[in-house]
């Protein structure tokens, strides 16, 4: 691949995998890494399939639907890449540590999923030992792989995620992200790579869990999710401008309104009126 098509790589958050999509079929080496990219607009409120079983750490087999009592950050990786699978869930890690207004395990959990077939209990082991997850994070935090290796291609096809092989370079091409799942368990935001900042997760939380929240905290996720909203060429929260500018301008409104009354009350008075 060239240089170029690296930097696209890049900035979709690709990541390379091992040779079994050879096997697979997947031998075209001119791929465009654009065709990886998410079609959030489709995908967005997609359902996850309850029904698929995995195989976590501690050789238990689950599905998702036990992790849905709360918000889940669900993210797709293999435990034998050595680039960036590695740095996405240390970042992820990074993440967690950063944010102060959610727990992970109370408030929200995390499950990171393997596509590769080849996958082990030893791979997934070294894997999860490897990415930084401080000890509290372990009981909110599963690495997992799929019970059924057939049943991973329409898993993450349904969630919008597609994945290809270049044979030329001896690359899987997938996107980095970060999926966030409502107890509903439905998809309700996408963030990138090492684009996301702690303040991106928390807001992507609360989009959620909207429904779930404390009473106490319910009015700052409220002024939060009006303050801020999701920015889908920039792949992050950033603050509502135009919100702003029009309470800006509804309070000036209100603001002259209510000093012409107070002007002419006071005028009247002076002249007996009132």
């Amino acid at each position: 691949m060239k240089r170029s098509g690296w930097a696209v790589a890049m900035a979709l958050g690709l990541v390379s995998l091992p040779a079994w999509a050879i096997n697979a079929g997947y031998t075209d080496s001119t791929i465009d890494p654009r065709v990886v990219a998410v079609d959030e607009r489709k995908y967005l409120g997609a359902p996850v399939d309850r029904s698929v079983e995995f195989i976590d750490a501690e050789g238990r087999r689950f599905t998702i639907d036990e992790m849905l009592d709360r918000p889940l950050i669900l993210l797709f990786s293999y435990y034998t890449c050595d680039g960036l699978c590695w740095t996405i869930n240390k970042r992820l890690a990074w993440l967690i540590r950063e944010m102060k207004g959610r727990k992970i395990g109370e408030d929200y959990r995390v499950l990171t999923l393997s596509f590769d077939r080849n996958d082990t209990a030893e791979t997934l082991h070294a894997f999860a030992d490897g990415v930084g997850a401080s000890p509290y994070m372990r009981p909110g935090w599963r690495h997992a792989i799929f019970a059924d290796p057939e049943a991973i291609e329409p898993f993450t096809a349904s969630l919008g995620i597609r994945y290809f092989w270049s044979y030329r370079d001896n690359v899987f091409l997938h996107p980095n992200a970060f999926l966030f799942i409502s107890p509903e368990g439905r998809v309700v935001r996408y963030l990138y790579g090492e684009q996301v900042r702690p303040r991106d997760v928390e807001l992507a939380l609360i989009d959620a869990d909207w429904d779930k929240v404390s009473t106490a905290g319910r009015v700052i996720d409220i002024l939060a999710g009006v303050c801020f909203s999701y920015n889908f060429k920039e792949g992050r929260y950033t603050i509502n401008y135009p919100l702003f500018i029009g309470v800006a301008s509804l309070l000036s409104g209100i603001a002259v309104v209510v000093f012409s009354f107070l002007i002419t009350r006071r005028r009247l008075r002076r002249m007996g009126h009132v």
